[in-house]
């Protein structure tokens, strides 16, 4: 099997996971502030989606450079307040929206990396501070972060 293949096939199980959780709680209960912490289920979507479009936007030019993009100073100035931003900027949505916007993220990350190709995605220490490959980076960035958040948002909806 190739790189590509399975790192789709664990982004897609990770994914399909994290809506298996919430795939049976109303518009309502995912649009409830203070389920997980002060946001709503929605809100953590929106945190996802914000995210996985940050990587989408950066990883070609971060692959082509080995330069670290300027919106990592952005996050590292102030994390919770990008992240409340970013929230924010997606508040008007309706959970079905929010639903469709993490889908089509998830589809421009994966076109983002049918783009790269298997040689790029196996390429180990693509930038100086990273040690593993491209695919194994967005295992952990992209697969990683939803699994901690799947994990948050679990234990709330209990």
């Amino acid at each position: 099997m190739s790189t590509m293949t399975n790192l789709f096939e664990s982004l897609s199980q990770e994914r399909a996971a994290l809506l298996d959780a919430i795939k049976d709680l109303p518009a309502e209960r995912l649009d409830q502030k203070g389920v997980v912490g002060a946001w709503s289920i929605k809100n953590v979507l929106a945190h996802l989606v914000a995210w996985e479009s940050a990587v989408t936007d950066f990883l070609p030019a971060r692959i082509a450079t080995g330069a670290r993009p300027a919106i990592f100073a952005l996050i590292g100035d102030d994390e919770d307040g990008w992240n409340a931003q970013q929230v924010a900027a997606r508040e008007h949505l309706t959970p079905q929206q929010q639903l469709d916007a993490f889908e089509q993220s998830r589809q421009a990350l994966l076109q983002s990396l049918r783009n790269l190709g298997d040689e790029t995605l196996n390429r180990e220490c693509p930038w100086p501070e990273y040690r593993g490959t491209v695919a194994e980076y967005i295992l952990d960035s992209i697969g990683g972060h939803e699994n901690e958040h799947r994990e948050v948002i679990l234990a709330a909806i209990k």
